[in-house]
């Protein structure tokens, strides 16, 4: 039977930071949580059996990484995008940004030089920073709404780092990269020998026709300079599952991270998560087909509703990710009257725009994964928050 995601589940008093950490994060508890980036949508069906099955098992011992588990990942890469990925290049990890952190200190040495995209996903300034090395920012270019590679100044940043963080989805502005965004900036890593750490969790979050591809997949050159992170995650919601991963094919790079990763023996996997992992990648794409048809539906709303009620307000084309960037520059407001704004008038838990690094100002990030009578609820409370636009 086909899951309807206008269900609405509630997730209050569940231990649920979405929902439960509000009055933590945005000092109050009465908002609309839109923010982290997880889903308020049920688990596909196969998902819930599997994990089911291990339940009624009752015995939670450790388990193997199996034929299956490496079969599980490789045959998803290849259908969904069409990229063929060694079964001995794959490394569990027990989420993305504690691989990127890892793979921050594994990779590089104190005060070398890491290039970030800001605005970006704020975590990525924290492995740079926690691990004694150097933020080197390569702001993305904006043109209404649109945003682009700054290639001039990549290559000038390029002279002076060891590894650039690739956001692919773009997180927070929904960008796609095509093919000839990413030859371009692998051309420029390559000549100045700059490893790629490619971030590419949102990369099944994607909507036609834009397609993701995968960074390592450019040539054989790329793919030995590149380290992929992806997880079932964010694809299926099952973020508090553990079920990440990093896809590493040059020698040298995963010597390195190996040698980083044993004396730390994080390789054992969650009972749960493998399960769940397993059956999301084998039996879930019915699912996410039916997911993004949902989400676009969602960004939909969003966009001709400002276009219709908020024009000052403009989101960002949504190529990828269920998280809307959101423009409200044309107001004037400072950074803490805009926060003022979403948080005691509008009544919205949302991402506030500088936390994800330059650019970010004047900018609100909103979760749009959720049931479409939320997205209404929301837009509602920005119109009542706002009214005509006239401050």
């Amino acid at each position: 039977m086909r899951q309807s995601f206008d269900e609405a589940i509630p997730r209050e008093n569940t231990d649920c930071v979405k929902y439960d950490d509000c009055l933590n994060r945005f000092g109050r508890r009465d908002l609309l949580p839109m923010w982290v980036a997880d889903m308020d949508f049920r688990t596909p069906a196969c998902v819930r059996q599997a994990l089911q099955r291990v339940v009624d098992h009752g015995v939670y011992g450790y388990h193997l990484k199996t034929e299956k588990y490496y079969r599980a990942i490789v045959d998803w890469w290849e259908r969904r995008h069409q990229h063929a990925v060694d079964p001995a290049s794959i490394f569990f990890s027990p989420g993305v940004v504690p691989a990127v952190s890892h793979l921050v200190q594994a990779l590089t040495t104190k005060g070398d030089g890491i290039i970030v995209q800001p605005p970006v996903y704020f975590p990525f300034f924290w492995a740079i920073q926690v691990n004694g090395r150097r933020t080197l920012q390569n702001q993305l270019r904006e043109h209404r709404g649109e945003y682009s590679i700054d290639y001039e100044d990549l290559e000038r940043k390029a002279r002076e780092a060891r590894m650039l963080i690739l956001c692919s989805p773009h997180n927070p502005v929904g960008r796609v990269w095509r093919r000839e965004e990413l030859e371009r900036v692998a051309d420029i890593c390559l000549r100045h020998g700059v490893i790629i750490l490619s971030d590419e969790i949102h990369n099944d979050l994607v909507f036609r026709p834009v397609r993701h591809v995968p960074t390592a997949s450019l040539s054989p050159d790329v793919d030995r300079i590149t380290v992929t992170c992806h997880s079932a995650s964010k694809t299926f919601n099952l973020a508090g599952l553990s079920t990440a991963y990093v896809v590493i094919k040059g020698p040298d790079l995963r010597q390195a991270f190996k040698q980083g990763s044993e004396p730390l023996h994080v390789e054992a996997l969650n009972t749960f998560g493998l399960r769940a992992m397993e059956a999301a990648f084998t039996q879930g794409e019915p699912w996410l087909d039916a997911l993004l048809e949902y989400l676009e539906g969602n960004y939909r709303l969003v966009r001709d509703d400002c276009a219709e009620h908020l024009p000052r307000v403009r989101p960002s084309p949504l190529e990828g990710t269920y998280l809307v960037w959101l423009d409200f520059r044309s107001y004037g407001f400072s950074p803490q009257e805009l926060k003022d704004c979403i948080i005691q008038k509008a009544r919205l838990g949302l991402n506030d725009g500088p936390t994800f690094g330059p650019g970010g100002h004047g900018f609100q990030r909103m979760n749009i994964a959720c049931p479409r009578q939320v997205v209404r609820q929301a837009l509602d409370q920005l119109k009542a928050a706002l009214g005509s636009g006239e401050r």
